[in-house]
């Protein structure tokens, strides 16, 4: 990094779109009716998922089933998180593929609900 010019890896998320049609029951779940959350991204969505469960947005049946998935896909996304901070963007790739993998089973569990 220069004295003024910052230099940052970081992640975001192509197209919001994409991840409503890669993962529209969990999308569902997390955000029915809240278009005051701005960004509605891949890392936003495990989040949201997570604190879905954990804090009992979601009922306690329906949580039960995606809970242990939930938490790994947050680790997954603390695990990314700390990679780019570590300015290690192969690492936050590999990583970003398990929390997709995550998140495609935590949509098949929550398709059924």
């Amino acid at each position: 990094m220069g004295r003024l010019l910052q230099i940052r890896v970081s992640a975001w998320t192509f197209s919001e779109d994409e991840v409503r049609k890669s993962w529209p029951s969990l999308w569902k779940l997390a955000w029915q009716d809240s278009d005051a959350i701005p960004k509605k991204g891949v890392l936003e969505l495990a989040k949201a998922v997570f604190d879905a469960v954990r804090a009992g947005l979601i009922p306690k049946d329906k949580a039960d089933k995606l809970r242990a998935k939930a938490d790994e896909a947050e680790d997954l996304r603390f695990e990314i998180e700390g990679a780019l901070a570590a300015r290690d963007p192969k690492g936050a790739d590999r990583l970003s593929y398990q929390l997709e993998d995550r998140l495609d089973e935590l949509e098949d569990i929550a398709v059924n609900f």
